[in-house]
Formats: C-alpha cells, sequence, structure tokens
C-alpha cells in the first residue's frame, strides 16, 4: 500500500512539473500555446446528375459544400437569387433556410421535385435522355460546437486553380468509388473544408457564449447527447449549484438548457436520418430519447414533419 500510494504522488508530482516544466531545446518560447479544438465530421460527399433540383425550403444542422459542372441551377436566399456557375464553389452554414431550382422550372409550393443519380464512369450523357441537365458535386459536414452555431449564411466563392485541383481529384474518385475513401481522397475533402471555411471572415464566428463553464457544457451536450442531460447533471458537470447553472445558461445562450439540449437532440436525429441507415427506433436510443414515440412527437413537433417522413424524403440515396 505505502508503495502504490508514493507511486501515485510521483506521478501527480511528475504531471504538475510537466505543466510547469520549461520548454525543449527544439522549441526555445516559455509561452504555452492553445489552439481551439473542433472536430471535423464529414457525413457525406457525393457526385450527382441532376435533371431536377426543386426544392421549396432546404435547411439542416450541418454544413454543406456545394459545386456544378455546368450552367443551370439557382439558390435563392433571402429573397435573392443566386446562379450556381462552374466558375464558382459555394459554402453553406448550418441552418441556413434556402430554395433551389433547375433552368426555368418552378419550385413547388410544398415538398420538392428531385430527378437524379450518381454519376460514374459508366455514365454517358445518353444516359440524361438528351434533356437538360446539371453535374452536382455536395459534401455534408459538421465541425462540432461551438463552431457549428455561427449565423446562418450563404458563402460564394470564386475558383481558384488549387480548389479546381482538390475538385477534380474528390470528382475523379466518386467516378469510380463511391461509398469507400482513400486516405488521399479523404485529405483532399478535408483540405478543400478548410480552405473554405478558412476564406470566412473573422466576425462571422461569433461564438454563442465566452464562458468558459458554459462552453463546457455545450461541448459534453455534444458528446452525451444519447445520455441523461438533466439540469443536476449538467450542474454538477459545470461544478455549479443547479439554479445557478440554469440562470447562468439562459443568459448566456438564450434559451433554457433543456430547451437547449431537444434541440440538440434533433439537431442530431436530423444528421442520422438523413446520413444513416439507422431506423427511427435506433435513432430515437442514440439520441436519448425514452422511445420512438416520444421521439416522433418531439422530433414533429420541432420540425414540422414526422421522422419517418424526413427519413423517406431525405434518408441517404
Amino acid at each position: 500500500m505505502f508503495i502504490f500510494i508514493r507511486f501515485v504522488s510521483v506521478l501527480n508530482i511528475a504531471r504538475m512539473n510537466t505543466l510547469r516544466k520549461a520548454p525543449d531545446k527544439g522549441d526555445p518560447s516559455d509561452i504555452l500555446q492553445v489552439f481551439p479544438k473542433y472536430n471535423l465530421n464529414i457525413h457525406c460527399c457525393r457526385y450527382w446528375w441532376l435533371q431536377q433540383w426543386e426544392f421549396n425550403e432546404l435547411s439542416f444542422p450541418y454544413w454543406r459544400i456545394y459545386h456544378n459542372s455546368y450552367k443551370g441551377a439557382v439558390m435563392t436566399y433571402n429573397n435573392v437569387d443566386y446562379s450556381l456557375t462552374p466558375d464558382k464553389i459555394v459554402l453553406i452554414a448550418p441552418n441556413t433556410s434556402f430554395s433551389t431550382r433547375l433552368f426555368d422550372h418552378k419550385i413547388p409550393n410544398t415538398g420538392y421535385a428531385l430527378k437524379g443519380g450518381r454519376v460514374n464512369q459508366k455514365t454517358t450523357v445518353s444516359d440524361y435522355s438528351n434533356d437538360q441537365y446539371i453535374l452536382h458535386l455536395f459534401i455534408h459536414f459538421n465541425i462540432g460546437m461551438p463552431y457549428d452555431n455561427i449565423t446562418p449564411g450563404v458563402f460564394i466563392y470564386q475558383l481558384t486553380d488549387h480548389l479546381t485541383e482538390k475538385l477534380l481529384i474528390i470528382k475523379r474518385h466518386l467516378n469510380y468509388e463511391h461509398a469507400k475513401f482513400s486516405f488521399h481522397s479523404s485529405l483532399t475533402i478535408q483540405s478543400l473544408i478548410v480552405d473554405l471555411l478558412s476564406e470566412i471572415p473573422e466576425g462571422n464566428w461569433n461564438q454563442i457564449t465566452s464562458n468558459h463553464r458554459i462552453l463546457n457544457t455545450l461541448n459534453y451536450i455534444e458528446d452525451q447527447i444519447s445520455e441523461e442531460l438533466s439540469n443536476p447533471t449538467l450542474a454538477d458537470h459545470a461544478k455549479m449549484a443547479t439554479n445557478a447553472f440554469t440562470r447562468l445558461f439562459t443568459e448566456e445562450v438564450g434559451v433554457s438548457p433543456q430547451k437547449y439540449v431537444k434541440k440538440k437532440r434533433i439537431d442530431k436525429a436530423c444528421i442520422l436520418l438523413h446520413h444513416s441507415l439507422h431506423t427511427i427506433e435506433e435513432v430515437a436510443v442514440k439520441t436519448g430519447f425514452a422511445d420512438r414515440y416520444h421521439f416522433s412527437r418531439i422530433f414533429k413537433q420541432i420540425t414540422n414533419v414526422s421522422p419517418a417522413r424526413y427519413k423517406k424524403e431525405f434518408g441517404m440515396k
């Protein structure tokens, strides 16, 4: 027992010394640097031919990248039309509401009109029945808290040679393989994402809060979304009394802890319904709901559609 206690004490002293230790010879600085952490999670990267792409409203809790190889697509954001031409690449922030259409097609008042399929090395122009079409690359991803809480918006960039080369690598891969990605193609997708994110003006990255206890709590909620997340549990994680925590959280975030947790559970559910093969029952469990019925009621309450309809319309194709 004595040896064990002494060993633990030595470890604790070593940790303390590590925090205070002078820099190694390879780093002459005595300043400890801290870098923001983010968690890039790519949900999909697909290359489709489209003859119809008419959506009355698209708004999802994840980022999107669009690049079209031909002219003809238009997206409308804040009542302004933006032509998605081959010389442009588009980055769309989470929870941005916009509509889309091709050519002079009319957008349905409700629902959508979508016609298309995967592009591959066997695809030829004749496969499109000589109708108007576009080739559409799209990537969906999240980068985690607090950076997914950026103000909604659309960022359109002029295509550079550097970006063009990355798009060619990605499309070349998708022409032959759409399910598995090589290490090189995966790095290229990540590099493209980081390139575009780094072009967003610094002032747009307005964090939901600067309070470190609340930020830690937001990260905890995201990491433990399938677990029990009551106010006492969250307050204990923040090392605060429950009433004081609830008051501080509401002041900093703008909504109560439980209202925020409910929204994050539904955001996660949307991602799983859209980008996984999980059943509705499995999604309910993975997002912390007691059962499918409770999940379905809350999901429809927030999104105005049932999980079954959402999965049917937006699930993996």
